[in-house]
């Protein structure tokens, strides 16, 4: 009962500091250390009530939409929006790595050089070793896995593996998505989350070594971590990235999901699900439907 108890009062709760979020950050912008805004922000980001905040957020939304469809729609399209534009973005580093990588072998196996230079003007821009180099080229596929798989997710990029799915009606698959986004989408963004936060923060910051269950916070200063080898060694980079993805994951989950109850409170088999995002004429957001370009 004690268990039940705590979590009724953290849900609650979870309103009532997002009513009072506003005061929150202005308690957090006066205090007066870069130590102190740094210890709330390590223990804020693991915090149960930073999930209960956006659980809350979620639910209101969604009471929102019920009354309101146009708030459901355009928080939807808001996301997914979001989430392209970042993923079209970072679209472009699949470009790098095809260009670093003709520069790479074109200096190892032409030139037989092992260093690329680049000082246009005499300002070294580029000035590493090519094992350094080949080493980048994973960053830039990180980066590319990190910030663009819920734009991939979005346009129905990614691959699925189902017996029925493809076989039953649009209102089952939204019932069937609506389910599966509940009890697996979401959670395991929220652990991957969970589990990777503390990772990032030890990488990055000096500070009181954390794990997924720490409540304290020391912050002294900010480390880099790198794995001093010859390679690109930007380990806090890396696990950075974790985080971001998950962040991301999480947006696009939520949007996934309250699309799927858009689809069903308006019994509506033609809520666009892909678009292009050059277009500003649908949805009064700046989308428009890809079947309407074709």
């Amino acid at each position: 009962m004690e268990a039940i108890g705590n979590l009724l009062l953290n849900f609650v709760m979870g309103f009532v500091n997002l009513l009072i979020l506003p005061w929150h950050i202005f308690k957090w912008l006066s205090l007066e250390t870069l130590k102190a805004k740094m210890n709330v922000i390590l223990l804020v980001g693991m915090s149960r009530e930073f999930f209960f905040v956006l659980l809350a957020a979620v639910l209101l939304l969604i009471v929102a939409g019920v009354y309101r469809r146009s708030v459901l729609r355009k928080t939807v399209y808001g996301l997914e929006i979001f989430n392209g534009k970042i993923g079209q973005a970072a679209a472009w580093f699949a470009l790098f790595m095809m260009l670093q990588q003709v520069l790479i072998i074109a200096m190892g196996q032409i030139f037989r050089g092992n260093i690329l230079v680049f000082s246009p003007l005499g300002i070294d821009l580029v000035n590493e070793e090519l094992q350094w180099l080949s080493g980048q080229l994973k960053f830039y596929n990180a980066i590319l896995i990190a910030l663009a798989s819920a734009y991939t997710f979005i346009e129905g990029g990614h691959v699925r593996v189902d017996l029925l799915y493809s076989s039953v009606s649009k209102r089952t698959k939204n019932w069937i998505d609506l389910f599966g986004t509940v009890f697996f989408f979401i959670p395991s963004t929220i652990m991957l989350w969970w589990f990777s936060w503390p990772q990032a923060v030890n990488s990055m910051l000096r500070a009181r070594p954390m794990n997924m269950f720490s409540d304290k916070a020391s912050f002294r200063s900010f480390k880099w971590e790198s794995s001093g080898t010859a390679e690109f060694s930007w380990v806090w980079a890396f696990k950075f990235l974790v985080v971001i993805f998950a962040g991301l994951m999480f947006i696009c989950a939520i949007a996934f999901l309250l699309r799927n109850i858009l689809a069903l409170l308006e019994k509506d088999e033609d809520i666009a699900t892909h678009y292009s995002f050059t277009d500003g004429s649908y949805g009064g957001v700046g989308i428009t439907p890809a079947s309407s370009n074709k």
